[in-house]
């Protein structure tokens, strides 16, 4: 992850795997919007700038 803490530090935080961090940031899966929300709260990222990202993530998962 960017911003100076790692996949397992951000993992521990939303209580899911280090492995599940790595495909949200590979694309291949989607955070719930609960995790998305406190993803925004940890990045200090608005929510309705992460519901754009739900979106275009969705969009692109089902173009494939």
């Amino acid at each position: 992850m960017h911003g100076g803490v790692t996949q397992e530090q951000v993992a521990q935080k939303l209580l899911v795997t280090r492995q599940t961090v790595s495909r949200w940031e590979q694309d291949k899966t989607l955070p719930n919007v609960h995790v998305l929300k406190t993803l925004g709260v940890l990045y200090g990222i608005p929510i309705d700038f992460m519901s754009g990202i739900i979106y275009y993530w969705a969009c692109a998962l089902s173009s494939r």
